[in-house]
């Protein structure tokens, strides 16, 4: 659901790019310096640049059903597991009478 969105992995056979790509010099040398597409650029995207914000319900509701130990429970696995994926920023949120940000993004 998340896909990456950013370019890090190298590949191709351009005329130009970032990186030479050692598989292929020894027939541009041995092709008389014609056979140019020797370069690697950043086609395909492999990483996540997300900003994410998970809200927790702080009501009264939430207190009297003792559900707000699972509800962190769950918020710090789901930050765990994010973190692991690398998805981008995360941002935590309460709300309930009003709205806190409890952890910014960055």
């Amino acid at each position: 659901v998340m896909e990456p969105l950013v370019a890090t992995k190298l590949r191709g056979d351009y005329r130009t790019g970032k990186r030479v790509n050692m598989k292929r010099i020894i027939g541009y040398i041995a092709s008389g310096y014609r056979k140019d597409k020797i370069w690697l650029r950043r086609t395909k995207p492999a990483k996540r640049d997300y900003r994410v914000l998970i809200a927790v319900d702080n009501s009264e509701s939430m207190q009297k059903g003792h559900a707000g130990d699972v509800a962190l429970r769950a918020l710090a696995t789901m930050a765990n597991g994010m973190s692991q994926l690398e998805i981008g920023q995360l941002g935590i949120a309460s709300f309930g009478e009003e709205m806190k940000l409890l952890h910014p993004f960055h």
